[in-house]
């Protein structure tokens, strides 16, 4: 965890030399945002964020590599509104249709494609239609497959729009899919269909997740060996799993939906892993052990049919075991154990090795996320080291020896890009300027595309070797709500707190910014453990609109305050595990010394302070209005969590523990019980259709606000899910409307 050493200790004017230094750096700002000024560029319009093209960033969507590297598809939207796959060969510039949307007629009628996936000899792909998204938060789209010799297109199940995780065989002679909680598979050649399971029910789910199982961050349940030979899947049985009824009242009648909703101390999905043998026509039960409260977040093929492995997790998240099982005996064996004071976070980065039996997995068991080589009995050899950490592995490139990961090793609001040899050398950066990187490597990992971005710069794609430099730019977004507005830029900082803790921040400014006047602050948090918010992208990974609402209500006059507290990603395992057993301690009083930094600024309005959040930030803007009062005038809670007893099990019991042994603790993050020290005025905003974070937080939140009898304000999205996807600028100009009103 970086910290420094202020030399006041603990002095009020703790942040004086931080304050002249953000100041010198704002000026620099000011006049650029003179400069813009004098362009006469209107302000930027809030319907121009969410409402037609100005913003509208274009990207290399679908993105797929061919096997060898030597060319790369992607779908772009023609004039008609459909999408075309587009080919462009590594070794020179130019792009060519190889299927046109106007080939993808079935029955007559064109198919709206959403997705697809070439097959390993690129004679077929799986076509995804429109997808829908169920009123309990799961995809589902009719598939197709398409012959790209015999220009025909094939639908799966007939068509059925129900279909989920639907995957083509490596071989490609075969297609898999989920309906109705059981896994079928058809054979492309005759077109015969074989039921997997036949025991899919309300009850049963098989290749798919039931929610509590889908908070590991993962929706596919089921998966091809390397050969076609073999399915592995999840079996879950939801039988005790408590029911939490969703209601839609938009009806003429409202409709009670069941949703198995395993809360915090309450009974969780039994799982099994069954691997089918297409040979043999029989599923073999691996052996995982007998706890049924122990989860398995993860599992992954191997190199060979052979051998699954399987990631077995305690109910208390501090234990994690990486099982190999023989797949035709069901016999497994512990190869590697990982274990944490605290919790310990399932991740993507385990990588098989294809023409060896070993492997590469990350641990945070050295204080810090590293890169771990192991081969299959489980000897391990440390291939990174240092105060720092990965962030997620890239690649392993076999062939060369190399494995290339993100880290964050020379920035904390940066995404940079390394590589380190497989013997464990020192890792090389590989690239360049501040900002954030996103690669997508090649299977035969000779070529990159690199997607770019900063806090100014919309997304960038260019060809690239992974070494050395860049071929073309393929894409760039040159935005036309860039050149037709005032868009002002966030402004990265950094400031100490009393203890001495550096923590990173940004704010905006209107573009007519003067540093003689005293503005409104509008903070907006999040804080979870590991989490971001401060970071140099365009946008984040739910794309732009809110970062361009905060510049949107710069330009009505607020300065907008942005900070990641101490437990925040990039600081190590010991920073994240402060948070452990009291939720949001540390985001709640770093906010405070945020609010003491603002404080420190002359152009500051120190008693107009809003705060606003969503989802975890809805919590932390709850919690700075009542637990932490009175220093914000003004919160905005969208989608809160409220009492942790009452949330997902999976996603409360790994930093707060289990309920039993932590009453006291689950008490004092337990907002209900802190209603009587609400001051300010308090926007409560929720969908009602939110599976994730349920509407019955707010309800029960006001409930216990008016039992106090503190005022307050609430705004319902009927059938909304978390992300009020469906309404994003009625959400948005509420939430600018009440800081307009209030603050």
């Amino acid at each position: 965890m970086q910290t420094s050493k202020n030399e006041l200790d603990g002095d009020p004017a703790m942040n004086t030399e931080t304050t002249m230094r953000f100041l010198t750096l704002l000026l620099a700002s000011v006049l650029a945002a003179a400069s813009l000024a004098d362009d006469g560029k209107p302000s930027l319009p809030l319907e121009s964020i969410f409402q037609g093209d100005d913003f509208r960033s274009i990207g290399l969507d679908n993105l797929q590599w061919s096997d060898d590297g030597t060319s790369f598809t992607y779908t772009r939207r023609n004039p008609d509104g459909l999408l075309d796959i587009v080919e462009q060969r590594a070794d020179r510039p130019g792009e060519r249709i190889v299927v046109s949307a106007s080939d993808l007629v079935h029955e007559g009628r064109n198919v709206e494609m959403s997705a697809y996936r070439w097959s390993a000899d690129r004679r077929s792909l799986l076509i995804s239609g429109p997808k829908i998204r169920t009123w309990d938060s799961v995809i589902e789209a009719p598939h197709y497959v398409y012959d790209t010799a015999s220009k025909s297109l094939t639908a799966i199940a007939d068509g059925n729009g129900r279909l989920r995780n639907v995957h083509l065989s490596p071989d490609g002679r075969r297609v898999g899919y989920v309906l109705d909680n059981d896994i079928y598979v058809t054979e492309l050649g005759s077109g015969e269909t074989i039921a997997v399971t036949s025991d899919g029910s309300e009850n049963i789910f098989n290749g798919n997740f039931d929610y509590g199982s889908i908070m590991f961050g993962f929706v596919d349940a089921w998966h091809w060996s390397p050969d076609s030979r073999k399915i592995a899947f999840w079996r879950l049985d939801v039988t005790d799993v408590k029911v939490f009824w969703m209601i839609d009242e938009l009806g003429k009648y409202n409709e009670v939906r069941p949703l198995k909703y395993p809360n915090t101390a309450e009974k969780h999905a039994v799982n099994q892993i069954g691997v089918y043998d297409f040979e043999s026509g029989e599923t073999t039960w691996m052996d995982i052990g007998d706890n049924v409260d122990d989860y398995i977040p993860r599992i992954d093929w191997t190199r060979s049919s052979d051998t699954l492995s399987i990631q077995r997790l305690t109910r208390d998240h501090e234990r994690l075991d990486l099982l190999f099982a023989d797949t035709d005996s069901g016999e497994s064996r512990i190869v590697v154990t990982d274990e944490d004071p605290a919790w310990i976070d399932i991740t993507t980065d385990l990588k098989f090795f294809g023409n060896d039996d070993r492997f590469v997995w990350t641990s945070e068991k050295s204080g810090y996320r590293h890169a771990y080589l192991y081969d299959y009995g489980g000897k391990e050899t440390r291939l990174t080291n240092g105060d720092w950490e990965i962030h997620s592995l890239i690649a392993v490139d076999e062939a060369n020896g190399w494995l290339y990961f993100y880290a964050k090793k020379d920035s904390f609001i940066d995404q940079h890009v390394y590589r380190v040899s497989l013997d464990g050398s020192e890792p090389e950066k590989l690239s360049g300027e501040a900002g954030w990187y996103v690669w997508h490597m090649s299977p035969d990992a000779s070529r990159v595309i690199e997607e770019y971005s900063s806090a100014a710069m919309p997304p960038k794609y260019s060809l690239r070797q992974p070494a050395g430099d860049v071929t073309r730019v393929v894409l760039e977004n040159d935005l036309d709500g860039l050149a037709k507005y005032a868009v002002p830029n966030p402004e990265f900082f950094q400031f100490d707190t009393s203890d001495g803790v550096t923590l990173n921040a940004y704010m905006i400014t209107p573009s007519d910014f003067d540093p003689d006047k005293r503005y409104p602050v509008i903070a907006y948090g999040y804080g979870n453990a590991g989490s971001q918010m401060v970071v140099n992208r365009w946008g984040s990974s739910r794309g732009a609109q809110r970062d361009l609402w905060h510049r949107y209500m710069a330009e009505q006059g607020y300065v907008v305050f942005c900070m990641d507290n101490r437990t925040t990603a990039g600081r190590g395992k010991l920073a994240k595990n402060m948070t452990y057993g009291h939720y949001a301690k540390w985001a709640v009083l770093d906010q405070l010394q945020g609010v003491d930094y603002l404080k420190t600024l002359p152009f500051v309005d120190h008693e107009r302070l809003g705060f606003w959040g969503w989802s975890g930030g809805g919590y932390l803007t709850a919690a700075m209005m009542t637990k932490g009062a009175p220093h914000y005038k003004v919160g905005v809670s969208v989608a809160p969590v409220i009492d942790l007893t009452r949330y997902q099990a999976v996603g409360v019991e790994r930093w707060m523990g289990q309920l039993e042994e932590n009453p006291e603790g689950y008490a004092a993050v337990n907002l209900i019980n802190f209603v009587d020290r609400l001051e300010g005025d308090l926007l409560l905003i929720h969908g009602s259709g939110d599976d994730n974070v349920k509407f019955a937080f707010t309800l029960q939140f006001a409930d216990a606000l008016i039992k106090a009898n503190k005022q307050f304000d609430m705004m319902v999205y009927p059938n909304e899910h978390h992300g009020i996807e469906g309404a994003r600028l009625h959400v948005y100009t509420k939430i600018a409307d009440y800081f307009e009103e209030k603050l």
